[in-house]
């Protein structure tokens, strides 16, 4: 990938800054893995991951959890 600036909305960058402290990296290094990770996700060839990234959950697993209960 190629080097380059990006901006942040301060707002934005608070939440990036607490993402990054939470996986012990800094806020540049999370910024480039989630710009990393949103180009492998156009990649259609890809094989999909076996677990989700963190924070998003699979919708049908949720219904299907509630629907056993």
């Amino acid at each position: 990938m190629t080097e380059g600036s990006v901006s942040v909305p301060a707002e934005q960058y608070e939440r990036l800054a607490a993402l990054a402290a939470a996986r012990g990296v800094t806020p540049e290094t999370q910024l480039a893995r989630l710009i990393d990770d949103a180009y492998e996700g156009l990649d259609g060839d890809q094989e999909p991951p076996e677990t989700l990234p963190l924070g998003v959950c699979d919708a049908d697993e949720d219904e299907e959890g509630e629907a056993e209960t």
